[in-house]
């Protein structure tokens, strides 16, 4: 379904923010440069509060499919297995990177 496949593209760009803040951030903290580490881990961690809202949100709709629709499509239901797969890891590795 595309409100599925939308949701996965908007925590993936979400992710891709917040991993992308905080390469810069410690790349800043490399230089001693304490000012733009702080702002761009900031903004790290507010683009991976967006993601993980946004997943919230997709598995709650998905549940809520799921009470009217017990059948719903198997590629559905493989995407979003997929993408919370992998979800998990990038937020484990972010939230990693985060607390360095």
């Amino acid at each position: 379904m595309k409100k599925i496949k939308d949701y996965i593209n908007k925590i993936n760009d979400e992710i891709d923010g917040a991993k992308e803040y905080i390469e810069k951030a410690l790349w800043y903290k490399a230089k001693n440069d304490a000012n733009r580490y702080t702002k761009y881990k900031e903004m790290s961690i507010q683009e991976l509060g967006h993601a993980m809202i946004i997943h919230q949100f997709a598995a709650e709709d998905i549940e809520d499919l799921k009470r009217v629709y017990p059948e719903i499509p198997e590629a559905m239901q493989d995407a979003w297995d997929k993408s919370h797969n992998e979800y998990v890891e990038k937020v484990a590795w972010i939230k990693q990177m985060q607390n360095m």
